[in-house]
């Protein structure tokens, strides 16, 4: 089961971030998971990109704290405040359909599907994440892919087993399935962030062996 998340990429990104999204949107387009070909050039912090902007100079901009009103999925809501810290490192990211064989005779190159895929910056950078209500109070790296130089998308995959806030998964009951996954996707400009807590349940495979089919349940934990 595919989900899409923040992101126009079908691999990983690159940065102190293991956990990139599978498919998405960038720039405000949905993309679809391997619908990019991506060629990653690392760059210096004041390289000017082909963007026509450089690294530090969009940091410069989304860098800092920026707060929202949270609202839980199960009732309530609290402030949630997002900070992006120093530039790790960066890479300018030239995107372009994918290309995939066709069926039809001759097996012709034709494009995945009708996709924006845009040319942006992946930045490396911490980022602190915490809510006012204590459920969340973490630290951990993502990779900013910016594609302007006031505008930039994160995801993050979360460590349930490593939180520094009080937040457990009640939205499903665990117990019942073989593994839940809560991810952090969201978006800086120059002034705000927004974004979304969401998490997948995995279902034990019906079947055995590779024609065992997984099944999944998303649910909503929080919008910002």
């Amino acid at each position: 089961m595919s989900v899409g998340l923040w992101g126009c990429v079908s691999g990983d990104g690159g940065g102190p971030s293991d956990d990139a999204a599978p498919g998405g949107q960038i720039g405000g387009v949905q993309v679809a998971e391997g619908a990019c070909d991506e060629e990653k050039e690392d760059i210096g912090a004041d390289d000017v990109s082909p963007l026509g902007f450089s690294a530090r100079e969009a940091l410069s901009a989304l860098s800092g704290e920026r707060s929202a009103p949270l609202t839980w999925a199960k009732g309530g809501s609290t402030t949630v405040t997002v900070a992006a810290g120093e530039l790790v490192a960066a890479r300018f990211v030239r995107s372009t359909q994918a290309k995939v064989a066709n069926s039809g005779p001759g097996g012709a190159e034709s494009t995945a599907i009708a996709a924006d895929c845009a040319d942006h910056l992946q930045l490396d950078v911490p980022l602190a994440f915490s809510t006012e209500d204590g459920a969340f109070d973490e630290a951990f790296g993502v990779t900013l892919r910016v594609w302007q130089v006031d505008a930039g998308r994160f995801f993050r995959r979360i460590d349930l087993d490593a939180l520094q806030g009080s937040y457990e998964v009640t939205e499903v009951d665990p117990t019942e399935f073989r593994e839940v996954v809560v991810s952090l996707s969201g978006e800086l400009t120059g002034s705000a962030v927004s974004g979304t807590i969401s998490g997948i349940a995995e279902n034990p495979p019906s079947g055995t062996g590779p024609e065992a089919d997984v099944s999944a349940r998303p649910f909503n934990v929080a919008d910002f």
